[in-house]
């Protein structure tokens, strides 16, 4: 299938976050200034690339540069290339797949951007065919290249097992049975080229560059180089901007691909996110909820506590004893829904500190943090495995959030101190404690009392009595209730500070964030077919 190379470009452009399109075209053109069809040769290091680029310039009569080295050792550090027949011949790093090292992942990286941009590619293998590297190589086959543009060449196979000298018709049957393995081991059809060669058969030559090509004269009748080289030679008589222009689309396609593979995975990182996000705010939500029970049933109980202690102030007794009772009992009071309190604020900051652990919740709060800061997130966050996200996806809901003002940072609720659950200052156990606090609400009602005593004693009826209790139960409800009011509004600052602020707008945002993915996606999948 084609590719629109514009389409593919305009895509790449509407990505969130945006893509590297200016590099990307950079790098094309670079490339697109050669005025030849530019041919690499591919592979692992151990698998003869340099000594058959050394044969094909020997034969073609073309000096052999001091760049190339012939050893079975890393000895490529860099993309070299030589003019030949009307090509550019082009040598790169040999592929060290899974290697640890820095140079055996820089020659890779190598390896791969000069594949990625090439008229012809080259694959070499030896004949124990590939092996480590097969799953690389197959992903690079798959990244809509056509027969034309790429080649399989299972090289030294005079190292095979089998002496042309000796059994030259053996040698052709394995061969021929090599080249089948091969195309199922890397599932390409029939109509990509295989080569076999034996480039040094012997190894004749051996590491040196001042050779004469007559040294393999007694080779050449089976060892597959006349064929190769006559392929390459056809690739220079060819249609010079029929071929580029097929590089081009390949090379747009398999950079659509690239940016889909990473927008699969930022997906899935969001996702992630999100699902947190959504666990925290759900978590919150249910805190919020317990302290909404706890309030109800404390502002129930206050009510009948204090029905119950004004009914007995008002049946006789001296002021202080009234105020000593309802000390008491507002204290009982108090203690039995602070404790409550307190059970809850602990089980959210240990379920919060548990969350907290977790490897997301610091990717979240990098996140956050970069907002309160007005910092660009792609700067100031390095948590490991979420970089990509946070410098692609970060930045734009970074700004979505500031644009929305709707987060505050932690601390700057009702209440601005630090949560300190053993600190707070309502958290009173000690009796004494207790006794401070509540006693200004009862000194209040023992007033309102002995002012609705004073007006019984002047009133005749006993309906006006009982509704002057009615009246002094509601008044001394809404005075206690204004220190509960404030305790619980407290704990609701503390539930929201412990477990994040931001958990009620990350969800919302990030949703938005993983919509945009998948819409990138679909997009993409639509374009490249």
């Amino acid at each position: 299938m084609e590719t629109d190379v514009r389409q593919v470009k305009e895509w790449l452009e509407r990505l969130p976050g945006g893509a590297a399109v200016g590099e990307y075209t950079e790098r094309w053109n670079g490339f697109n200034s050669t005025s030849k069809p530019v041919v690499t040769i591919f592979g692992s290091y151990d698998t003869g690339k340099s000594s058959l680029i050394r044969r094909i310039l020997v034969d073609g009569g073309v000096p052999v540069p001091e760049w190339l080295t012939i050893s079975g050792r890393h000895e490529t550090f860099d993309i070299n290339q030589v003019a030949w027949a009307g090509c550019i011949l082009r040598d790169s790093p040999g592929l060290a797949v899974g290697a640890d090292d820095v140079r055996g992942k820089s020659n890779t990286a190598l390896a791969c951007e000069a594949i990625s941009t090439t008229d012809v590619a080259i694959i070499t293998v030896t004949p124990q065919l590939a092996t480590g590297e097969r799953d690389m190589l197959m992903q690079i086959i798959d990244g809509g290249w056509t027969a034309e543009g790429l080649w399989l060449v299972i090289s030294r196979f005079d190292e095979a097992g089998i002496d042309p000298d000796d059994d030259l018709e053996g040698y052709r049957q394995l061969a021929h049975r090599k080249i089948e393995e091969l195309r199922d081991s890397l599932e390409v059809s029939a109509d990509f080229p295989v080569h076999v060669v034996s480039q040094d058969f012997a190894q004749i030559a051996g590491a040196s560059r001042d050779v004469a090509p007559d040294i393999w004269d007694d080779s050449r009748a089976w060892d597959g180089m006349d064929a190769l080289a006559h392929d390459l030679a056809c690739v220079g008589e060819r249609d010079f901007a029929a071929i580029r222009g097929a590089t081009e689309e390949r090379y747009w396609r398999q950079i659509g691909r690239t940016e889909i593979a990473k927008l699969r995975l930022q997906l899935a990182e969001s996702e992630a996110l999100l699902a947190q996000a959504n666990d925290v705010m759900a978590r919150q939500q249910q805190s919020l909820t317990a302290l909404d029970a706890i309030d109800s049933a404390a502002r129930a109980d206050l009510h009948g506590t204090v029905r119950q202690s004004v009914r007995t102030a008002f049946a006789g007794g001296s002021r202080d004893a009234a105020i000593a009772d309802l000390q008491s009992t507002l204290g009982s009071w108090y203690k039995k829904h602070n404790r409550s309190l307190d059970r809850l604020l602990q089980d959210v900051k240990k379920s919060a500190q548990r969350q907290q652990s977790q490897p997301l919740w610091r990717q979240l709060e990098e996140m956050m943090s970069a907002f309160r800061d007005g910092a660009d997130p792609a700067r100031s966050t390095q948590v490991q495995g979420i970089a990509t996200y946070v410098s692609r996806i970060g930045s734009p809901l970074v700004e979505a959030l500031r644009k929305s003002g709707s987060i505050r940072p932690v601390g700057t609720g009702r209440s601005s101190r630090k949560v300190a659950v053993t600190g707070r200052s309502w958290s009173l156990e000690q009796g004494a404690e207790v006794a401070a606090a509540v006693l200004p609400i009862a000194v209040e009602i023992a007033r309102m009392i002995d002012d609705r005593r004073a007006r019984r004693e002047s009133e005749a009826r006993e309906r006006e009595a009982v509704q002057a209790q009615e009246d002094l139960t509601r008044e001394a409800t809404d005075r206690a209730l204004g220190i509960w009011t404030e305790l619980v509004s407290e704990i609701r600052n503390d539930i929201s500070e412990i477990e994040g602020t931001h958990s009620v707008v990350l969800p919302e945002e990030l949703r938005d964030c993983v919509e945009q993915l998948r819409a990138a996606i679909v997009e993409g999948d639509r374009i490249l077919g």
